[in-house]
């Protein structure tokens, strides 16, 4: 990276009708274009700039205030404004993407892809940062996100419930959006909560239930799974939970439907009586226990009713379209990005939005018959 000392290749016309700061910007902008300061090359700074011109650095200092934010030269502290590549593309300042883990979960990459492209496409530069777990209960890893934090930031967005990115960020200066399963965050810094509604649909679900003559529900799922039972009773409907064994963190989001395939088999060689409906509460082992049940001949909707959790993009395939309550995480995504774009430009009284489930009617419940 070179100096520049040499007299600025324009000049200034102090009886021109054009202001000196135009002038000034102008010059500066066309020596740069046409490579008389190289890529690399640093600016004189606006006091040597305006000593070699002989005007004021008021007039110099606002002109390369200018240039800078065209995306000409970059200000260095201690050196100087660093002529860019006009090839590199310039960036309006770097957003974080802080995700639990580096999972497989089909939502949370999709929603994060969609998320990172919009906003890059707007001119931020995302940077994905994951907080992991430790082996110790309720303890996470932050060491990544802290050391990130050492460079500027001008907004982090915590891609779903995670505590110790939410108090880290709190306690670093850095503004950030919070997402999850709370209706709020108090916390020092959270620029807007986005509550993340997995209930949303359940009446739905309970009304199509009723409509089709439906008394009795299984609910089926892992370990911490979206729960339809109070929505269920309140429709006076009995519901049981059989809960899964999950599969060791890390592994393929498709060993789910695995999981699902093999349940489903033992529970029909026991013999026990099929409920009136079943409700998975995960695509894919919704997928392993359809594909058992169709092997011992059970149809949907003829011989007992299935609904299921399923994101958008990757609902079941099956002989009828699944009857399901959907979560899309485009739609999701592209909700967020117009919340944070707000929050960037400095829009007042911007509220964040509720990233809700909605019921697709699907032809798995059918009718009271």
């Amino acid at each position: 990276m070179c100096a520049i000392n040499t007299k600025p290749p324009f000049s200034i016309n102090r009886n021109d009708a054009v202001p000196l700061v135009r002038q000034v910007t102008d010059g500066l902008r066309d020596a740069i274009i046409c490579g008389r300061y190289a890529c690399g090359s640093v600016i004189p700074s606006y006091r040597k700039l305006a000593e070699m011109l002989g005007i004021s650095t008021i007039v110099t200092k606002a002109a390369l205030r200018q240039i800078a934010s065209e995306g000409l030269v970059v200000p260095r502290p201690r050196t100087g404004s660093v002529v860019c590549d006009r090839n590199e593309r310039r960036w309006k300042g770097r957003i974080l993407l802080v995700r639990r883990s580096d999972g497989c979960g089909y939502y949370d990459n999709v929603f994060e892809s969609v998320l990172n492209g919009l906003l890059s496409n707007d001119g931020w530069l995302c940077t994905p940062i994951y907080v992991k777990r430790t082996s110790r209960a309720g303890d996470a890893d932050v060491s990544a996100l802290k050391a990130t934090l050492a460079h500027p930031v001008s907004l982090a967005v915590i891609l779903f419930d995670n505590p110790a990115a939410e108090n880290l960020l709190s306690s670093s200066g850095v503004p950030f959006v919070g997402m999850g399963d709370k209706m709020t965050c108090r916390l020092r810094g959270c620029a807007g909560y986005i509550h993340y509604d997995r209930s949303a649909a359940g009446g739905q679900f309970a009304a199509a239930c009723r409509a089709a003559g439906v008394k009795r529900v299984m609910q089926v799922g892992p370990e911490d799974f979206d729960d339809v039972r109070d929505a269920l009773r309140k429709a006076g409907i009995a519901c049981r939970s059989w809960v899964l064994k999950s599969p060791p963190p890390g592994q393929p989001s498709d060993i789910f439907a695995e999981l699902g395939r093999e349940a489903f088999v033992r529970f029909l060689k026991s013999g026990k009586a099929l409920p009136d409906a079943f409700y998975f509460s995960d695509d894919y082992i919704c997928a392993g226990a359809l594909a058992a049940l169709a092997d011992a001949g059970i149809r949907a909707p003829q011989d007992v009713r299935v609904a299921t959790w399923a994101n958008r993009g990757n609902v079941p395939v099956y002989a009828r379209p699944l009857s399901r309550i959907e979560i899309d995480p485009w739609k999701n995504a592209e909700a967020t990005y117009a919340f944070c774009c707000g929050l960037l430009s400095g829009e007042r009284g911007i509220k964040p939005p509720v990233l809700a489930t909605t019921w697709v009617t699907g032809g798995t419940m059918g009718a009271a018959e």
